[in-house]
């Protein structure tokens, strides 16, 4: 009896150490003689460096409409009882409320936290944003805020 609980803290012991040691697996960043820059898990050569990957520390980032697809939402105002079925807002799970009640509290508190705010486009270029779309950015977060934190 006992040897089988001391058995069983020894193998809880190994797993958890062998999971730590893929948990904290690095990335190694290194140039070759040929000048080509490499990146991998195992350093390739003396000179390599360890690189920290960090997240992305932006918001989320927002759908940009063309002008074309908003112009084009304009014109199909036929029939307001099809307008008005549109305007209904589906149910939402409570699940869902709360989840989207944090998601816009994180937002403001990200955005107010920062002075300058950048995304990345569509190029994978880094661009900062003016402070007017930043304060809408805000408006549009505590708007969400009021909407699900009721």
């Amino acid at each position: 009896m006992i040897n089988r609980i001391v058995i069983s803290r020894i193998i809880t012991v190994l797993l958890s150490l062998l999971l730590q040691t893929t948990a904290i697996a690095s990335v190694y960043k290194w140039v070759d003689e040929n000048g080509q820059v490499h990146y991998g898990a195992h350093p390739g050569n003396t000179a390599a460096e360890r690189v920290t990957i960090r997240k992305n520390e932006t918001t989320t980032p927002r759908i940009i409409k063309n002008n074309k697809q908003a112009k084009g939402n304009e014109k199909n105002t036929d029939s307001a009882p099809a307008e008005a079925k549109k305007h209904e807002k589906p149910k939402i799970s409570k699940k869902e409320r709360r989840r989207m009640c944090k998601q816009a509290t994180n937002d403001i508190a990200s955005i107010s936290s920062r002075g300058r705010m950048r995304e990345i486009n569509k190029k994978g270029e880094y661009i900062y944003l003016s402070e007017k779309q930043r304060q809408k950015r805000l408006t549009a977060a505590r708007k969400k805020q009021r909407e699900y934190c009721r």
